[in-house]
C-alpha cells in the first residue's frame, strides 16, 4: 500500500503512530497469578521488575487476582477456559487439589526440562516436605513461607508485673489474667481461623487433624481433630473468650487482629510471621517475639509451614516454560529471598538464604528468627502441614461452627464435633471426585 492518498495517509499514519507507540516486544511473554495485596504486592512487584530489567529477553506480567481462595478459583476456572496463566500462587491447603487436578507442569521436572536444575536439597526441609511429592520430588516452588510466633507488647507486660513471654498455653493463660486485672481492655486478639487455631497449635504439639498421617497417606483421610488437644485448647480459647480476655479481632477498633496489636489496642497476638512488616511499619518498638507455645509437660514438635507455593500449569508453549524457569530461579536467589523477607515477614526458604541472613544477626528480624528456630524444632509425621482435599472450605465449616459455640449457641465440644462431621463429608466427595488419582510425580 503507498501513502499518496489522503485517505491511504491517514492509514499509514495511523499504523505508524502504532507501531512507535506500542510497548518493545520480548521474546518470551508470560503471566503469573499472585494471591496479595499492600506492601506483599508492591514487593513482588519489585521483583517482576527487577527479573525483566534483569532478563531482556524474558518478560512476565504480574497480576494480583485477589486473596488465596479468589486466587485458587480464578486460576481453576481460567484452566478449564484455556486461558490458563503459565504460573499461579496457590496457598499451602490447596496443595493437595492441585496435586491432583492433572493440570500441573511438576516444577522439579520444568526445572530439570530446561536446563535450570533446582537444588531443591537447599530448600529448608521443614519447607520442602510440605510441597513435595510422595517420591520427595517438588512438584511446586516454595515462595511465601510463615510460621506461627507470639507477638507482645513488652510494656504493658511490664506495667502488669510480667517479666517473660508466656512459654505454655497455661502461662498464658494467666499473663491474659493479669494483664486484664492490670486494666488492660484486650489483653489479647484473634481472628479464630483454623490455620493459627488447628492446624499450627496440633503441628507444635505434634498431634494429628486428621488419619492417614494427615492426609499424606492418600484418599482415605478423615479429620480426628475433635478429641485430643484441639479439644483442650479450644476449650481454653471459649474460656478467654467468655471472660474477655481474647477478643475477636472484629471487636477491637482496628478490626483486624495484627493491627490491633500493632498500633497498641491490644497486649499480645497469635500471629504469623508475615506479620512483622505491618507491626514493624506501624513502629511499634516495644514489640517482643516468642515461640507459639504448647502446654505444659508436653514436647514442642517444630512449627509446620503456612503460605503459599508456585505453580505451573500445562499447556503453554515450550519457549514459555524456559521464561518461566529463568523467572523462577531469579526468585529463588538468595538476595531475592531476602529482599523479600525483610520487606513482607516471610521466611527464607533455603539453608543459604539462612545462613546469609543469620551471619548478620543486626539485620534478621526477630519473628523471622522465632520463626526459623520454631521450623527447626524436631518434627514427625504430623507437622509436615495437612494435604488434604477442599481444605478451604473445611477452614470456612470449622469458623462457622466455632463460632457459634462463642456465641453461646451450644458447646464448644459439640462444635468440633459437628465442624468434623462436615469435614469429613467433604473428604468423601474429595475421595469420590479423584479416586483412582495419583498424586503427581515428575
Amino acid at each position: 500500500m503507498t501513502c499518496r492518498t489522503t485517505r491511504r495517509w491517514l492509514a499509514c499514519a495511523v499504523v505508524a503512530w502504532a507501531a512507535t507507540a506500542a510497548p518493545p516486544t520480548h521474546a518470551v511473554d508470560f503471566e503469573f497469578w499472585y494471591a496479595h495485596g499492600g506492601l506483599y504486592a508492591q514487593a513482588i512487584d519489585d521483583m517482576c521488575t527487577g527479573f525483566n530489567q534483569s532478563h531482556p529477553d524474558d518478560h512476565v506480567r504480574c497480576l494480583p487476582q485477589g486473596a488465596y481462595e479468589q486466587t485458587m478459583r480464578k486460576a481453576v476456572a481460567a484452566y478449564r477456559a484455556g486461558q490458563q496463566p503459565a504460573l499461579v500462587e496457590i496457598p499451602d491447603i490447596g496443595t493437595a487439589d492441585m496435586m491432583r487436578s492433572g493440570a500441573i507442569y511438576p516444577v522439579e521436572t520444568l526445572m530439570r526440562d530446561t536446563g535450570h536444575p533446582a537444588p531443591v536439597d537447599d530448600y529448608l526441609e521443614s519447607v520442602r516436605r510440605v510441597y513435595a511429592g510422595p517420591d520427595g520430588h517438588l512438584a511446586s516452588q516454595p515462595f511465601g513461607a510463615s510460621t506461627l510466633v507470639l507477638y507482645a507488647n513488652r510494656q504493658k507486660l511490664a506495667a502488669a508485673g510480667i517479666t517473660s513471654l508466656p512459654q505454655t498455653w497455661e502461662a498464658f493463660g494467666q499473663a491474659l489474667e493479669r494483664l486484664k486485672a492490670h486494666g488492660e481492655n484486650c489483653p489479647a486478639s484473634a481472628d479464630y481461623t483454623s490455620w493459627k487455631m488447628l492446624e499450627q497449635v496440633n503441628a507444635a504439639q505434634g498431634e494429628p487433624i486428621a488419619s492417614a498421617h494427615n492426609g499424606h497417606d492418600g484418599l482415605a483421610a478423615r479429620y480426628t481433630f475433635a478429641d485430643g488437644i484441639h479439644k483442650r485448647y479450644m476449650r481454653d480459647v471459649a474460656r478467654w473468650h467468655a471472660r474477655g480476655l481474647l477478643l475477636p479481632a472484629i471487636m477491637t477498633h482496628a478490626n483486624d487482629q495484627t493491627l490491633a496489636f500493632a498500633d497498641g489496642e491490644c497486649a499480645m497476638v497469635i500471629d504469623a510471621t508475615g506479620a512483622y512488616a505491618i507491626v514493624a511499619k506501624a513502629g511499634l518498638v516495644d514489640a517482643q517475639v516468642g515461640p507459639l507455645p504448647v502446654y505444659a509437660g508436653t514436647t514442642h514438635y517444630g512449627n509446620t509451614v503456612g503460605g503459599s507455593s508456585l505453580w505451573v500449569f500445562k499447556g503453554k508453549d515450550p519457549s514459555a516454560y524456559s521464561a518461566v524457569a529463568r523467572f523462577l530461579a531469579y526468585l529463588r536467589e538468595p538476595r531475592q529471598q531476602l529482599s523479600f523477607s525483610a520487606r513482607t515477614g516471610y521466611l527464607p526458604l533455603t539453608h543459604e538464604a539462612e545462613r546469609q541472613l543469620s551471619s548478620n544477626p543486626s539485620t534478621e528480624p526477630d519473628a523471622i528468627r522465632v520463626g526459623l528456630a520454631s521450623m527447626a524444632l524436631p518434627g514427625n509425621a504430623y507437622n509436615v502441614g495437612a494435604r488434604l482435599g477442599f481444605m478451604s472450605l473445611f477452614r470456612q465449616i470449622w469458623q462457622e461452627e466455632v463460632q457459634r459455640a462463642l456465641a453461646g449457641q451450644g458447646t464448644m465440644d459439640d462444635a468440633l464435633g459437628r465442624a468434623q462431621v462436615r469435614g469429613n463429608q467433604l473428604l468423601e466427595r474429595f475421595k469420590a471426585t479423584y479416586e483412582g488419582s495419583v498424586e503427581m510425580t515428575p
